[in-house]
């Protein structure tokens, strides 16, 4: 990494080191990508065709920078332990780690306006159409071109510290070096796309919103397709939100977690 970069990463995590919250975590990823990344224009196909570009939101942006959260191991057992109740700790992780992820922003770009650095972020969730509930700013996707991973049947991003946490993103006027994509393939990241030995995020899903999806149709793809995706996002919503008010104490908790915490909840593969 050069100054900056280095600057960016130890800046992410020194915030999460020092973050006063309940939830605990792992060591957060942070990974670059150009923002003429030719797969940024392919998420308006993969993901909705109103997903932005980074020059959107930063006419003048040169890259992109995108970080994990990981839970600690402790907020994925609390969640294992119920087959459909959430539990409470992953509903309070949800809500304090999106306010992480907002002020981490936030300061950050301070941090780096103050290097003569521009830039810009999306709000770390509810950033999506709320009738298609298809977002214009994809935290995992921008991720996932940023290196951090390959998305599973989960559709949730399977990094090197596994897929339970929070992704979160900033474009930037600076060029960084673009991180290396894993060295390992999709199929490899997900038990399911490497020989159909794991169904663990379909079965534990309390609605019935996730279905094993022909290997044939994603298993070749590193995002999936929405038009084939396995994901029945407006079940998934509706759960949610019932979710959300078994814990109307902790805030916004339209959150499950149930899909993310089988064997890849730490690492690829389990």
């Amino acid at each position: 990494m050069n100054d900056l970069e280095t600057f960016i990463a130890d800046f992410v995590r020194r915030r999460v080191a020092e973050a006063e919250t309940e939830t605990r975590y792992r060591r957060p990823l942070v990974g670059f990508a150009g923002a003429a990344d030719p797969r940024f224009p392919q998420l308006r196909e993969l993901v909705g065709p109103a997903h932005l570009l980074p020059t959107d939101l930063l006419p003048t942006a040169r890259s992109v920078v995108a970080f994990f959260l990981p839970f600690a191991k402790e907020v994925v057992r609390a969640n294992r332990a119920e087959p459909r109740q959430v539990a409470r700790e992953w509903a309070v992780a949800y809500v304090e780690t999106n306010a992480l992820i907002n002020q981490t922003a936030e300061r950050l770009i301070a941090a780096l306006a103050e290097r003569g650095v521009r830039a810009v972020a999306e709000p770390s969730t509810h950033n999506w159409d709320p009738v298609t509930l298809v977002s214009w700013w994809s935290h995992k996707s921008v991720a996932a071109i940023a290196g951090l991973g390959s998305f599973g049947l989960h559709h949730m991003l399977i990094t090197d510290a596994g897929c339970a946490g929070r992704f979160g993103s900033l474009v930037v006027d600076a060029a960084l070096e673009p991180t290396l994509a894993p060295t390992d393939t999709v199929h490899e990241r997900c038990r399911y796309f490497d020989d159909g030995s794991c169904l663990v995020c379909v079965e534990r899903c309390p609605v019935g919103a996730l279905t094993a999806v022909p290997k044939e149709l994603l298993g070749a793809l590193a995002f999936p397709k929405r038009t084939e995706s396995g994901l029945d996002k407006q079940r998934c919503y509706e759960w949610l939100l019932q979710v959300a008010e078994q814990f109307p104490e902790v805030g916004l908790t339209d959150a499950c977690g149930k899909c993310a915490i089988g064997p890849c909840a730490y690492k690829p593969g389990g």
